[in-house]
């Protein structure tokens, strides 16, 4: 173990800052001392180093800052069980208290080892006024460097101590739990949630209006995170008479409830996003679960709380009657709502699906509305992001069954003039469901039970495909023509991603099981493979199964082939060369373009083909590959001396 060579330097000028605090601070040793602390430096140094610079704090007459961090520089590889042996012992809750945000920094980088061993954590679990004081610093402080820090040590400390919840299904952790208990069962820690965070407390010492409102946004954020680990705890009475004293009967209903004054917008922008965080806990998506804690397989207990208490349907009405909003609110809180709806129809597909035909009907009509604008508008905006969202997140059988009746909004999505919002989302639901790969999940309704599930959607989204290129025949030509627009980057790549979503979709042929009947419902059933062939253009004959053989089968293999073998574009036709090219254009577009060929090459080589030419295809696209996204190496000069390299 070493002792570093400024060590001695740095020790004996703190000291006489001490005796004499009109001294300044050599801020030079000092960091240079910093840069020599490494894992191998001796114990005794930091053991030295932090019961000097805590008794030089007190009197210390400049920024404390460089000291500070020396100290967290000195401890960063100490254990919380030396912390604990140095004498005299570590004062935290002084350093919490202190109102030096550099002061409150090492505290709590100090108390942060705790988190790093079940038995440290649960010697500060042991000390209510230490936890308690935690609590209230990241609730309060009007620092976020510190508030940032009190949440991590507080977190590290729940996440050490946690006792495998069933809603993790892992295996046991060693954690005992006594940190939870402190937190939420301890009447000083416990209520501290309430009281620093409710309107209604203005007695001495209390917080103002504004500094109530940062902790709101804190607490909702850090229930975000304890549902994951937790809900059981956040959801269910603790305390009941500390609840009952703000009309509430867990925390979660506090901070959902009864805690934000909704007149004030910012806040109300804040409790939505916070509803539609919520959304993500436990959300069974495309999937069943081994452990099910919600009221039904397609629910979460998440979604259930925000039923229960009348959210789900108050979002879900704002976002089909924007009346029922102040319009001065409206343009604040119209974002956060469309969120919301989209997250719920992403996540929980299923039990979207279960609502009145009339509501769903009213959804889509929404965004029909909106996205049934002029041309000029989708070339030069403003495009309804929010709604082409909530589209990208509609269970794709639904998109299928709103075609019958002419509500199909994909349908009026554009291709010319190209637009980035609408090629990504038309690329999304295109390309189909994102693949599953979670160990403690298994593929939902394998019986075709349900209305919609992995394979239906994957269907689904190659019917839409077909359905799309029915109605804009030329779509392929406007992909390609938008690709080539180099002087509109984002749209180009934007049209490269596209390709890339149609070559690798995750796409199911119609079989027997996918157009099964569901139970108490005629809805969503796709149509037969057979029936398909009314849905696309004559010219197709036998229809493409994958994305990558789309690629193959006209209009794209006259239009989209010939682009990914042809040569990329060049900085020449930049004025100035590559030095006009400010963005770097050419290279991204070069690059994802690179990316496409070699994606249809890995999918053909898999699938294999017999159609006439496919050698032929295979070889040119192989070579293609091997060049790289310049091209040609013939070509590759006149770039570089383009460049003026």
């Amino acid at each position: 173990m070493a002792v570093p060579s400024m060590y001695d330097e740095v020790k004996l000028h703190l000291q006489q800052v001490q005796r004499d605090p009109s001294i300044r601070l050599d801020i030079p040793i000092i960091d240079k001392l910093k840069l020599q602390l490494t894992e191998s430096t001796d114990s005794s140094v930091p053991a030295t180093l932090l019961p000097l610079i805590s008794q030089l704090l007190p009197v210390l007459q400049e920024d404390p800052t460089p000291i500070t961090t020396l100290a967290i520089k000195a401890t960063a590889y100490t254990s919380f069980t030396d912390l604990r042996s140095i004498d005299p012992p570590i004062d935290f809750i002084t350093g919490f208290r202190a109102p030096s945000p550099p002061i409150n920094l090492l505290a709590l980088a100090l108390l942060s080892r705790a988190g790093e061993a079940p038995s440290d954590a649960a010697i500060v679990a042991g000390d209510s006024e230490l936890v308690a004081s935690l609590v209230e610093l990241w609730l309060s402080t009007s620092s976020t460097a510190v508030a940032q820090a009190a949440f991590d040590a507080l977190w590290a400390l729940l996440e050490v101590d946690l006792t495998s919840p069933l809603e993790n299904g892992e295996g046991t952790n060693e954690g005992q739990g006594l940190v939870w208990r402190r937190v939420f069962t301890d009447r000083d820690v416990y209520g501290r949630f309430f009281s620093l965070c409710s309107l209604t407390e203005n007695g001495p010492g209390s917080l103002g209006k504004r500094d109530k409102t940062i902790a709101q946004g804190r607490l909702m954020g850090f229930l975000t995170k304890a549902g994951n680990l937790r809900w059981d705890i956040i959801s269910s009475s603790q305390i009941p008479d500390i609840e009952t004293r703000y009309n509430s009967d867990s925390l979660l209903h506090f901070a959902a409830c009864e805690m934000v004054e909704r007149t004030d917008v910012l806040m109300h922008m804040t409790l939505l996003n916070f509803f539609h965080d919520l959304l993500e806990i436990q959300a069974p998506g495309l999937t069943a679960r081994s452990f099910v804690q919600a009221a039904s397989t397609f629910s979460s207990p998440a979604l259930d709380f925000l039923i229960l208490h009348n959210l789900h349907s108050s979002l879900l009405s704002y976002y089909l009657d924007e009346s029922k909003l102040d319009p001065v609110d409206l343009n604040y809180l119209c974002g956060p709502i469309m969120a919301y709806v989209a997250q719920y129809a992403e996540l929980y597909p299923n039990h979207f699906l279960q609502n009145p035909k009339h509501l769903l009907d009213r959804i889509l009509s929404r965004i029909s509305a909106s996205v049934t604008i002029s041309s000029a508008q989708w070339a030069h905006g403003p495009v309804p992001s929010g709604q082409l969202n909530v589209l990208s997140c509609i269970p794709r059988v639904l998109l299928v069954d709103a075609t019958k009746q002419g509500l199909n909004p994909v349908l009026a999505l554009p291709t010319s003039p190209p637009n980035k919002e609408a090629l990504d989302t038309l690329s999304k639901i295109l390309h189909g469901p994102s693949k599953l790969y979670l160990a403690d999940t298994m593929e939902l309704n394998a019986s075709g039970q349900t209305a919609t599930d992995w394979p239906k959607e994957a269907a689904a989204a190659r019917i839409l495909y077909f359905m799309y290129l029915n109605q804009h025949s030329t779509f392929w030509t406007d992909i390609v023509a938008a690709a080539d627009i180099l002087a509109m980057k984002d749209v180009s790549l934007a049209a490269i991603s596209f390709m890339r979503a149609i070559i690798t979709a995750n796409w199911e042929k119609v079989s027997g099981e996918i157009v099964s009947s569901i139970p108490h419902t005629s809805r969503y059933q796709l149509p037969s493979e057979e029936g398909l062939g009314s849905l696309s253009p004559a010219s197709q004959g036998v229809l493409p199964s994958s994305g990558a053989w789309a690629a193959l089968t006209p209009p794209a293999l006259t239009v989209l082939l010939p682009y990914l073998f042809k040569a990329p574009r060049s900085y020449a036709e930049f004025v100035g060369g590559g030095a006009g090219d400010s963005q770097n254009a050419v290279w991204k577009v070069a690059t994802a373009k690179h990316e496409v060929l070699m994606a249809l090459h890995y999918h053909l080589k898999e699938t294999g083909g017999d159609m006439a030419g496919f050698e032929d295809i295979m070889r040119t696209l192989q070579q293609r590959v091997n060049e790289g996204p310049w091209g040609p190496v013939t070509q590759n000069g006149s770039r570089v001396e383009t460049v003026g390299l």
